[in-house]
């Protein structure tokens, strides 16, 4: 039975805006240096490794991201060292080749279970032979180690990754993830960090749009990031290259995240990019909706509740820059709208006591109490949230946000646990998560199962440009109990298995199977405050299509996903996994029970391991090669002849920022003071 909100609520509200819980992993740049590099024992000083060179390489196409990270690490000791590299695991990110360079000849890993994937590299590195392995840790990061880098020599890495992008509101976002969540309460104290480059960094970005593109942006390293057009024929206005060099003795400490922004005019529209081999074979699609829908504002008033983290790693710069953030929140609302302020460390206490009027008096003084606070003790996660759920006020609409930076060591930790709250409360719940190594699986999962949204913001983001699209989301209706149709027999295979809702200026994303090709219809189907309503438009599924191979895996990582949540809530089971190895094994994917080891080919041959991660990436390079040279491909179906003129949404245009604000534009700060954080504007 759900239980009631309010100390004496009759009824719960339920449809407009609900309980908003926004994760705020507060984890800024200007922290405590922890970063993405070599890990050392700590007290053992140097022993000679450093990381030579470290050069990134991305390309954004086709709604989804390649990156490529190759990097030198040298030994100046006078013994052979093993090498331990760890890189913060990025959201939605599908490990798919790590390289060693033997003999000076690129030598690709290979994915097999997880234990005997540790089994071989260790008799590797016990025979002194070239091995590396890379491994996932949970959520928190991909951890590679290298078994043997010669004395006095170097040895070389690459790995790659893929990973789907969203547009939100028009504006398109990539993270490159360098700075340390500092959410491992075993990992921080045993190691140190070594994340100096020698040579400096190198970034280089390309990004090829179907649709036009307005501008650009790298946020904190304007100074020295080179943003050029890529001219050419008409229809490149999409086309962007990004520059990024940093100095010797860089460090690998900070996020480098990059916007852009779609110009206006880009409709709303319905996507399929298909991969098909060969006739013979069943396909492979991604689709992405991005719907235009008439989505009121909501014009009520609003209670917002801060449930704020200041257990012992939040002490120091992370709680002063807490207070900051919830003193320019509370300073954004109307004198009519109510903030209450939970805190907690080792137990949640009511810092407030009640609702306070934002009056510029409370405002004022309750802004200065917040600076004061001091972190220490213990995280009890679940107890500040079950206390932010409570004593809500049934004829208001009311958000809480969450400011945490992850760490839950207190009290209940498990999925189940929090899915059992959160099921007590007919609300719906919004997560914000900013930092890296963070509980994405938790947040994303409770989000979704409330019919909230989940929002991850890096130490690198325009803050409050995220908070502006998040703003537009949380004052205007929603698409609620989003379904995905494609109707016939030829699809199969749908992933995630669950949408739950769609806010204002989302997109939804979808993997899928098909057999046969011709003509599918594809249906969204919502509800707009109860009123049932759909959108379709007819595709046309491939007898072949080579050009985007990388498909495979993202399909393959997205039914892993689904996977793992089952196991996150219910626990393992043999069936569970063997799902998610078999899927990892058969499309090459490094998963919390699958791992990439490289060794010599010889090796792979003794073993009995089959090259088929060679031959995929094989088939992906290939094809990137041709993408390469090509203007970015408009995937678009529903502006085909056998749909109505305008496609699924009648010719609107996309939902976007727009105007030049927004996190790219420079306007974003006046837009923000218009919007007023948490103002409500009466119609």
């Amino acid at each position: 039975m759900k239980t009631k909100v309010g100390r004496t609520c009759s009824r719960n509200r339920v449809g407009i805006v609900g309980l908003a819980v926004i994760a705020l992993l507060v984890c800024f740049a200007a922290a405590p240096v922890e970063a993405a590099g070599l890990l050392k024992v700590k007290g053992q000083g140097d022993d000679g490794l450093s990381i030579r060179s470290h050069q990134a390489s991305v390309v954004i196409d086709n709604g989804f991201a390649r990156t490529e990270v190759d990097q030198v690490f040298a030994n100046a000791a006078a013994t052979d060292l093993e090498c331990f590299y760890t890189f913060p695991l990025p959201k939605q990110a599908s490990l798919s080749e790590l390289s060693l360079w033997i003999d000076g000849r690129e030598v690709l890993g290979e994915v097999v279970e997880k234990e005997k994937a540790r089994k071989i590299y260790e008799e590797e590195k016990a025979k002194g032979n070239d091995t590396a392995l890379a491994e996932k840790n949970d959520y928190k990061t991909f951890d590679i180690l290298v078994g043997r880098i010669p004395a006095r020599s170097e040895a070389r890495v690459r790995l790659v990754y893929y990973q789907p992008l969203e547009i939100d509101m028009g504006v398109g976002r990539y993270v490159y993830p360098l700075a340390e969540g500092n959410v491992d309460d075993n990992r921080v104290p045993f190691w140190d960090v070594a994340d100096k480059v020698d040579s400096g960094l190198q970034f280089h970005l390309e990004l090829k749009s179907a649709f036009p593109v307005k501008e650009c942006r790298v946020p904190g390293f304007e100074q020295v990031a080179a943003i050029q057009p890529v001219t050419g024929a008409e229809g490149e206005r999409g086309h962007f290259t990004v520059d990024l060099n940093l100095a010797e003795g860089a460090r690998l400490d900070k996020d480098v995240v990059f916007y852009y922004r779609l110009d206006e005019t880009v409709p709303a529209r319905v996507e399929l990019v298909p991969y098909r081999a060969t006739p013979q074979e069943d396909g492979t699609f991604m689709v992405v909706v991005t719907p235009a829908a008439d989505l009121k504002r909501i014009a009520e008033g609003s209670d917002w509740v801060f449930v704020l983290d200041k257990s012992g790693s939040m002490s120091g710069e992370k709680i002063g820059a807490l207070a900051d953030g919830v003193a320019r929140v509370i300073g954004k609302m109307s004198p009519n709208d109510r903030f209450r302020i939970i805190t907690f460390d080792s137990r949640a206490a009511d810092f407030t006591g009640s609702f306070v009027p934002a009056t510029e008096a409370n405002v004022k003084e309750w802004t200065g109490r917040v600076r004061q606070l001091q972190g220490d003790g213990s995280t009890a996660l679940f107890d500040g949230l079950t206390l932010g759920y409570r004593c809500l006020d049934a004829d208001r609409t009311s958000a809480v946000i969450l400011v945490t930076d992850g760490v839950c060591n207190v009290g209940p930790t498990e999925h189940s646990a929090f899915l059992k709250l959160l099921r007590s409360y007919d609300i719906r719940l919004f997560t914000f998560v900013i930092g890296n190594s963070a509980n994405q699986p938790l947040m994303e999962r409770l989000a979704k199962d409330s019919g909230g949204f989940a929002m991850n913001i890096s130490t690198g983001d325009d803050i409050y440009g995220r908070l502006i699209q998040a703003k537009a989301k949380v004052l205007n209706e929603c698409l609620h109990d989003v379904r995905l149709k494609f109707h016939g027999e030829k699809v199969y295979d749908l992933a995630p298995a669950a949408l739950g809702n769609l806010y204002y200026g989302q997109q939804l994303v979808m993997f899928g199977r098909f057999r046969g090709d011709g003509p599918v219809q594809v249906e969204l189907a919502a509800k707009i405050s109860g009123e049932e309503q759909t959108w379709t438009c007819t595709a046309e599924l491939p007898q072949q299509d080579t050009d985007n191979p990388e498909i495979e895996r993202l399909w393959a990582l997205a039914r892993i996903d689904d996977v793992m949540e089952e196991i996150r809530e219910k626990g393992e089971s043999n069936g569970l996994v063997k799902k998610v190895v078999d899927l990892g094994v058969d499309y090459s994917l490094v998963t919390d029970y699958t791992s990439m080891v490289v060794v010599r080919e010889e090796v792979f041959e003794n073993q009995g391991i089959a090259r088929n991660n060679a031959a995929r990436v094989s088939r992906e390079r290939q094809a990137q090669a041709v993408r390469q040279q090509a203007p970015a491909r408009n995937y678009q179906v529903d502006n085909t002849p056998a749909n109505p003129p305008g496609g699924a949404f009648r010719g609107l245009p996309a939902p976007s920022i727009g105007g030049g604000s927004g996190p790219v534009g420079p306007a974003f700060l006046v837009l923000l003071a218009a919007l007023g954080l948490a103002r409500k504007r009466r119609e």
